[in-house]
């Protein structure tokens, strides 16, 4: 006697559950999908004045990497990460597009501090302004501190040199 109940390892049990994820699914993820505008690629002034991160798609997600350093004297060595390298081109910014239901430009991944490598929760809004807020926090994003970076369009030197805020 064959049984006819229908087993989880089934195609034909499987089937109508996976069409029905599908229907619920697809609209979903289109919505997400319809949300995420490529960022502008750019350099941004850090809020302190003293740093420019370059901000640029990588893959379908946004990468941000220290462009230019502010240093006390030009001769200066530039400064280190936590690892012993020179800052310049640590990539400090790693986000994914996030969805929002109001039409806000926005990602959601990590920042690290390149001075001791301690990786935080990361929002980046593009605001209309045309300015980044980056938000960084540990746990809930209640408990972070968001700062404001200006699009940069001054001169960068070699090795991420850049000149002090005039």
């Amino acid at each position: 006697m064959q049984n006819n109940r229908h087993r989880l390892g089934d195609n034909n049990f499987l089937r109508p559950w996976l069409f029905a994820l599908w229907l619920i699914g697809g609209p979903a993820l289109a919505q997400a999908a319809g949300n995420s505008q490529p960022f502008p690629p750019g350099n941004w002034l850090t809020e302190n004045n003293g740093t420019v991160v370059a901000i640029a798609p990588c893959g379908g997600d946004i990468c941000g990497r220290i462009a230019g350093i502010v240093l006390d004297h030009p001769t200066d060595p530039a400064p280190m990460d936590w690892r012993g390298q020179p800052q310049c081109g640590d990539l400090i910014i790693k986000a994914a597009p996030a969805p929002t239901t109001d039409g806000t430009r926005k990602w959601a991944g990590t920042v690290t501090d390149p001075r001791n490598g301690n990786v935080y929760q990361a929002t980046v809004v593009l605001d209309d302004a045309g300015n980044v807020r980056l938000h960084g926090y540990v746990g809930l994003p209640l408990l972070g501190v968001t700062q404001i970076w200006h699009p940069y369009a001054g001169a960068l030197g070699p090795n991420c040199q850049m000149p002090p805020p005039g």
